[in-house]
């Protein structure tokens, strides 16, 4: 799959996370940013609207949006650098799940030679392979899947708004923290809390299909199902990365969402999903 921003995954990924609670129309989620905590700050912004989500610049990245569509389910990777428009459905995952398929148990084989290298055979080799090709990413291959779970922390305030920790486990690491509030402070509406929670289920069987072969990547794709938590994310840490990117709810709009905003750009060049940017 083509690899995205993390905080922009995840972010997604919690956003889903949310239960039916208000009655109005249309909602603008804005969230604040930074890639690192000496990074500049960027906006990012989360649209929903007829059983569609608008992600404009995800993870702060002005040049890359993702568009949900709930029927027929899929999302649209909108990127404005290359003009391009990559589609992930269930459908695309299957294909690239196949072609992968043969070459798993070569890549398993890989991950257990490289893990026992010592460290300066290691550097050798990642020195050959050069950039494109981390000798990391490999090495997962060879690791069994740990399961992921969320732990409960504090309960605390995040903007003015109350919100309960919870960190996202992998095995006995830490991946993630995200502060979750209650919906009905956030002001969703029943339509567009229904939206979202399609959003997660698509996600939720994507990930199924895809633990296996993201591990081989570098990615991590956290498999969490709805009834473990409830709520909003307003604030989100990546513990994975060293840089500890986070993103936090700056404000709310429920007002009526333009379609324009909606809307993918015309003349981009539609290309299949494939494994590599």
């Amino acid at each position: 799959m083509k690899k995205i921003n993390r905080t922009v995954l995840c972010v997604t990924i919690c956003a889903a996370l949310v239960l039916p609670s208000i009655a109005h129309a249309d909602s603008v989620l804005e969230y604040l940013v930074k890639e690192s905590p000496v990074s500049e700050t960027t906006t990012q912004s989360i649209a929903i609207k007829n059983d569609q989500i608008m992600v404009k610049a995800a993870g702060g990245d002005k040049n890359l949006d993702l568009l949900y569509r709930h029927a027929p389910e899929s999302v649209v990777i909108v990127d404005h650098r290359k003009r391009t428009l990559m589609t992930v459905d269930e459908q695309q995952v299957d294909r690239i799940n196949q072609q992968a398929q043969d070459v798993q148990p070569l890549l398993k084989g890989l991950g257990k030679q490289i893990a026992n290298l010592s460290p300066d055979q290691r550097q050798k080799l990642q020195e050959l392979l050069g950039d494109h090709v981390s000798l990391n990413m490999i090495a997962k291959a060879a690791e069994p899947a740990v399961p992921t779970r969320l732990v409960p922390t504090e309960v605390r305030k995040v903007a003015g708004i109350r919100c309960r920790t919870m960190r996202v486990m992998q095995g006995a690491t830490p991946i993630a923290e995200v502060c979750l509030a209650d919906p009905a402070a956030m002001k969703i509406s029943d339509k567009d809390a229904a939206t979202i929670r399609a959003l997660f289920g698509f996600y939720e069987r994507l990930a199924t299909k895809s633990q296996a072969l993201a591990r081989q990547l570098g990615l991590i794709l956290p498999n969490i199902a709805a009834r473990e938590v409830t709520g909003i994310p307003i604030e989100f840490l990546d513990l994975w990365r060293k840089n500890n990117g986070m993103m936090t709810l700056h404000r709310i709009h429920t007002s009526t969402v333009s379609p324009e905003l909606m809307r993918i750009p015309s003349g981009y060049k539609a290309v299949p999903l494939t494994l590599w940017p």
